[in-house]
């Protein structure tokens, strides 16, 4: 854990309310950003957020610190974005991974014109295919290459194994392209 969010740690559990307001200021972008890709709504991802912040506020006597805070606030996060798609899913309401998330897939290097209309229409295909792959692949593919974040990272967020994480990126990798190159299984996995 770094020292200064130890020490805002420490004043968050002294109680002090501007240290809060830091700790939301410090994360709400990354929660937000998070719930976008998660969900694929924009317009659902403020919900979340405040409902993260609740629960990191109730939930912060018994944090220990035995991991990030940031690792611990990426985890409730994407526990609850797994919930509220379940949840909607049912309600038929959820609209996974659209514009969104297509809009914020990592940038390619273009060289031509023709690399840019490629790079168009690989986004544009990647979008829907993201959002029909299984929940765990996509957390784990989502926090490799759109967050940044090592193995390490992701498996202490997922609560996961760092072999899982690994297992998870390389079929969720493999899941896309057999899609991408039109191989796709008579069922879909899960």
């Amino acid at each position: 854990m770094r020292p200064d969010e130890a020490q805002l740690l420490w004043r968050l559990w002294r109680g002090e309310a501007k240290a809060f307001e830091e700790l939301v200021n410090l994360y709400k972008d990354m929660v937000l950003n998070l719930a976008v890709r998660m969900t694929g709504r924009a317009d659902g991802a403020e919900d979340i957020a405040q409902e993260v912040f609740l629960r990191v506020w109730k939930a912060l006597p018994k944090f220990r610190g035995e991991c990030k805070l940031s690792t611990w606030i990426y985890r409730i996060t994407i526990n609850l974005c797994i919930a509220e798609g379940k949840s909607a899913q049912g309600r038929s309401e959820f609209v996974p991974l659209d514009e969104p998330a297509v809009m914020a897939l990592p940038q390619l290097r273009v060289e031509s014109d023709n690399e840019y209309a490629e790079e168009v229409v690989l986004k544009e295909r990647m979008g829907p295919l993201m959002a029909r792959m299984p929940q765990h692949y996509r957390t784990a593919i989502s926090l490799y290459y759109l967050k940044d974040l090592s193995y390490q990272e992701i498996s202490e967020i997922m609560g996961v194994p760092m072999g899982t994480v690994k297992s998870y990126l390389f079929r969720g990798k493999a899941w896309l392209r057999d899609r991408l190159l039109g191989r796709e299984p008579a069922q879909e996995e899960m």
